[in-house]
């Protein structure tokens, strides 16, 4: 393999990792939106969840551009599919206070190791339209973390935000 060869091939592996994430959180906001009642909690997660769809084309994009193919999205899919279903309770009705602010919480490290991972993956790449692409992500991830960030602050104020409420024990 010669430089060039090897450069690419570590380009590759960056966007594949970078796919990975994508995939994980565009599934992470899509379970979290359905199990959410309110309506403006629902579109919050749902967006965050479009735009990490997005993010992922965007990124399979920059993949094929370098390496004339496509990148294998199945098994990336699966395996992330299943770590964000591993978050989540069996029901949605067994989701408490405490599960939806470590949910959140979790939500908002997500977003920051993203953060991280495009800022530093920018620094990493010598590649200018790669580069320009993870800062472009790092910026947007910053959005959804503080977007998260919100909705855990009203959250905590008196478990609710945007007008969800978990369900509570009569007894």
């Amino acid at each position: 393999m010669n430089n060039t060869e090897n450069k690419n091939s570590a380009v590759l592996d960056i966007l594949k990792e970078a796919i990975s994430i994508e995939i994980y959180g565009q599934e992470y906001y899509s379970l979290f939106s359905d199990i959410v009642k309110d309506e403006s909690a629902k579109a919050l997660f749902r967006g965050l969840s479009r735009d990490e769809g997005e993010h992922r084309e965007m990124i399979e994009k920059e993949y094929g551009k370098i390496s004339g193919t496509k990148v294998d999205v199945g098994s990336l899919a699966e395996e992330n599919r299943e770590k964000a279903r591993r978050i989540f309770p069996e029901s949605p009705e067994s989701m408490g206070i405490t599960e939806t602010n470590e949910v959140l919480k979790l939500g908002i490290r997500t977003e920051q190791r993203s953060i991280e991972f495009y800022s530093g993956g920018a620094q990493k790449t010598g590649d200018e339209s790669v580069k320009k692409l993870f800062m472009k992500l790092s910026g947007i991830e910053k959005g959804h973390k503080s977007a998260l960030e919100n909705a855990l602050y009203y959250f905590e104020q008196g478990g609710s935000w945007y007008g969800y409420s978990p369900p509570t024990l009569e007894g």
